[in-house]
């Protein structure tokens, strides 16, 4: 062997060094370890709003001429936090303000646009307007203070003394009054969604029975991918006719619509009519 080829041998042999490749690599694995974190980062800060803006309640609880049971299903993927809220308080006139409401998106914003719109109409709900005038005022809000957002709402006012509930709608899916052995989606007044325009919002009133069962949800209960939205509110009409027990009528409601990984948060707010007080009306 010539000693050209001795040296030429010996150099193949040497092991290459490593390349730009491998950095990369390594680069790439901390930008994405990076991300996972920022998100787990606003999931927390998004749930963490959320529980300190909506009440919990484990437990049926009363206002004025009403039974009420509240249910808040937070959607089952690990990075999704939506824009579902609700109100259910007494007036200073002692009518009761019911309302629940769904802000477009997830994460962050959403929760924050939540607390903003939940947050604005219990204070607006104290001047006493009604609630067509509530919704058009939150409506102004959106368009003018969170355009990034659109958002859906039902808004309604609950006399005990004459069980007549008065309210209005943006874009929402329809509550669902079930009475004795039928039930029924109420049929909702004009309104788009919040954000979407500056058509004014109708008014509609519901005369209720003692012995009715109300019942609002968010559309994360009745609307799926792979379903129709007027699909899902069939099902839920006939899962929760003739039950006039608000825990019941969620837990059949549920029953027959909750899907093993649902892509939306989910909120329901059962509310069972009570007798008037007597001498009332």
């Amino acid at each position: 062997m010539t000693s050209e080829a001795a040296v030429t041998q010996t150099t193949a042999a040497v092991p290459q060094q490593p390349g730009p490749a491998p950095v990369r690599l390594l680069g790439q694995r901390a930008t994405e370890a990076s991300l996972a974190a920022e998100l787990a980062q606003e999931r927390h800060i998004a749930l963490e709003l959320q529980h300190a803006i909506l009440p919990l309640h484990d437990a049926p609880f009363d206002l004025p001429g009403l039974r009420t049971v509240v249910r808040y299903l937070p959607a089952s993927r690990a990075s999704r936090v939506g824009g579902d809220w609700y109100i259910t308080a007494e007036m200073p006139d002692g009518t009761v303000l019911v309302a629940i409401g769904d802000v477009g998106g997830h994460g962050l914003a959403a929760a924050a646009g939540m607390a903003r719109l939940r947050g604005a109409l219990a204070g607006l709900a104290i001047t006493g307007a009604a609630p067509d005038q509530l919704v058009g005022w939150l409506n102004a809000l959106v368009r003018h203070v969170a355009p990034e957002h659109t958002a859906s709402v039902i808004a309604g006012l609950f006399e005990p003394a004459s069980l007549m509930f008065t309210w209005a709608q943006a874009g929402h899916p329809p509550p669902v009054l079930v009475r004795c052995a039928w039930a029924m989606p109420l049929t909702p007044p004009a309104g788009i969604l919040l954000g979407a325009g500056d058509e004014p919002y109708q008014l509609a009133r519901t005369q209720l029975r003692a012995g009715d069962l109300l019942l609002l949800y968010s559309d994360g209960l009745i609307e799926r991918r792979d379903r129709a939205i007027d699909e899902g509110l069939d099902t839920l009409v006939r899962a929760v006719r003739a039950i006039s027990d608000p825990e019941r009528a969620i837990a059949a409601a549920l029953g027959a619509l909750e899907s093993t990984d649902p892509e939306d948060d989910t909120c329901l707010v059962a509310l069972s009519i009570q007798e008037p007080p007597a001498g009332a009306g």
